[in-house]
């Protein structure tokens, strides 16, 4: 009998075959996202985005107290000095970086805390007190009777327009907060370095009278070391809230791209 040889031709798979590269593709989009959550992850890298210039506040705070004295320090550390001037420089800066890198478009899901930075801002320029007979945050502003009738009602109704915001900043965004934070994502440790400052910084606002009234009397130089302290944590506010937008815009971009590549590889 005859013999027939049948030939088996291999299988080549071709590297352009659309199912290999729509698996390479759902796999590189896979890597992206775990590459981008990684990095937006609370690590030491990311830490170090924000205690960098934490440190240099600090930093200039020891230079303060150590190398400046007299007339200097008054340059530096006085009302409308350089360190507050740069604070406010600072907090217009933030109103910028939200605006440019934010867009109009989406500017009402942050309209409450562009407002409330621009309520920083014009607190550091003393609009509290710059057109009353005192500050509008002082409890005697509201029970003294030096105060016009007209002034109060001003101050009432400014304070109620930042308590407005600050309730609605609470109500639109604590829970993607508390989410972030248990999620350990990194740009959300900025809101909180950031309140913490606001906290600090307010502290040494009038402590040698709080002191006094305790029976603690502070010296002049100990006195002059807690407002240049108080002025440079008052710089770092801006300074932090710059790095936490920046942080967050850039982490929201990355994940946007992340989306689209999921989608297409989808």
């Amino acid at each position: 009998m005859p013999t027939h040889s049948v030939s088996r031709k291999p299988v080549v798979t071709s590297l352009e075959d659309p199912a290999i590269e729509q698996s390479s593709q759902g796999v590189r989009a896979r890597g992206a996202v775990t590459q981008t959550t990684e990095a937006g992850l609370l690590n030491r890298r990311t830490m170090l985005v924000y205690l960098v210039p934490l440190g240099a506040v600090l930093t200039l705070f020891g230079l303060i107290v150590v190398f400046s004295e007299g007339k200097r320090r008054d340059f530096l550390v006085q009302e409308g000095g350089v360190v507050e001037s740069a604070t406010v420089l600072g907090y217009f800066l933030c109103l910028c970086l939200l605006l440019f890198k934010g867009g109009l478009s989406r500017f009402k899901s942050y309209a409450d805390v562009f407002v409330l930075i621009s309520f920083f801002m014009l607190r550091e320029l003393d609009f509290d007190k710059k057109f009353t007979t005192m500050g509008i945050f002082k409890s005697r502003f509201y029970t003294s009777a030096e105060v016009p009738g007209v002034e109060k009602l001003i101050g009432v109704f400014v304070i109620l327009i930042l308590v407005s915001v600050v309730c609605s900043i609470l109500y639109r965004h604590l829970k993607t907060f508390l989410t972030g934070l248990k999620n350990r994502e990194a740009f959300f440790l900025g809101p909180m370095i950031v309140f913490a400052l606001l906290v600090l910084s307010k502290s040494m606002d009038g402590i040698a009278r709080r002191l006094k009234s305790l029976g603690l009397e502070l010296d002049k130089q100990a006195r002059l070391n807690f407002q240049a302290l108080e002025e440079t944590l008052e710089l770092g506010i801006p300074v932090l809230l710059m790095v936490t937008a920046i942080q967050y815009f850039a982490y929201r971009k990355s994940r946007l791209n992340v989306g689209n590549k999921s989608t297409v590889s989808d």
